[in-house]
């Protein structure tokens, strides 16, 4: 037993004791193993104390680093918030130049002598940041169209208001009391204008609207009415044929009769009358002129 070594395990209590063995050989291989295990322990301390300071000397850069990429985040963002609102930009400009094309036609006004300045109610860009940029773009965008939006109503008033003579011809008798034309020294109260002109002559609409009543009236012969809207009715008489139905729709000039010589007529011309809410006016009141025709 001299060459062996024995390790005895007592535990605690009355419990039975345990014991190991080994010679002199597994002593031997015993020590080298925890001397192998303490040099991995020192090892590996060692390491960890090199890492910790290696880091430690790292972090400055790291944070850095990290630093950098937020920075280059929020440059990136930025730069993406720059894009939208230049195409936002461009986007309103094109829409700005469209309006002001379409109030230009609209109105009458001579074009713009170059497409590459769409307006001149916008402040210097170089003097504003990006947002005060788009914002002033959008707000010169919204009074665009509020503008357009004011002329297409006034243009369409405009269209459903008569402003010219239906034909061609001189006014031979004017709105309100006139000598009678069958009784000579009666007085009779004339709803309307008398255009003289001749058998056929053209008879266009005043005025865009609807045509209300197509007939034969015993006072005005063959008779057209039309409703504007806007409470304005205009009506033709005395014609030798009429081109439109009830429900038509017509346009400002377009042809709905020829004039003649029917119902209660000494010869040939147009009787044309307006009434304004159910009242007789003087069609006179809408003309452009005291012209008998502008034929515009």
């Amino acid at each position: 037993m001299k060459d062996k070594y024995t390790l005895i395990f007592i535990p605690p209590g009355h419990s039975s004791t345990r014991q190991i063995q080994f010679s002199k050989v597994g002593k031997r291989y015993l020590g080298v193993g925890m001397l192998l295990i303490g040099v991995m322990i020192i090892g590996l301390f060692g390491r960890s104390i090199y890492l910790s300071h290696y880091i430690k000397d790292l972090k400055p850069t790291i944070d850095h680093i990290s630093q950098l990429q937020t920075t280059l985040e929020a440059r990136d963002q930025e730069i993406s918030n720059l894009n939208q609102k230049s195409t936002q930009i461009k986007g309103d400009l094109t829409k700005i130049t469209d309006l002001e094309g379409k109030l230009s036609t609209m109105l009458q006004l001579n074009p713009t002598s170059s497409r590459a300045t769409p307006s001149r109610g916008l402040a210097d860009p170089s003097v504003l940041t990006p947002d005060q940029n788009t914002q002033t773009v959008a707000d010169h965008l919204s009074l665009l169209q509020g503008y357009y939006e004011e002329a297409v109503l006034q243009k369409d008033r405009r269209e459903h208001t008569p402003s010219f003579l239906p034909a061609e011809g001189e006014i031979t008798s004017s709105f309100g009391y006139r000598q009678n034309p069958f009784g000579q020294v009666s007085k009779e109260f004339h709803h309307g204008i008398d255009i003289g002109c001749g058998y056929g002559t053209p008879v266009l609409a005043t005025a865009a609207g609807v045509v209300i009543y197509v007939g034969s009236d015993p006072v005005y012969g063959q008779r057209v009415d039309l409703d504007h809207g806007h409470g304005i009715v205009t009506f033709y008489g005395h014609n030798s044929r009429l081109m439109v139905k009830i429900g038509d729709q017509v346009r400002k000039r377009d042809l709905i009769a020829y004039s003649g010589n029917s119902g209660r007529s000494t010869g040939a011309h147009l009787h044309y009358g307006t009434l304004v809410n159910g009242e007789q006016v003087d069609p006179v009141t809408f003309m452009k002129t005291k012209e008998a025709y502008e034929g515009v």
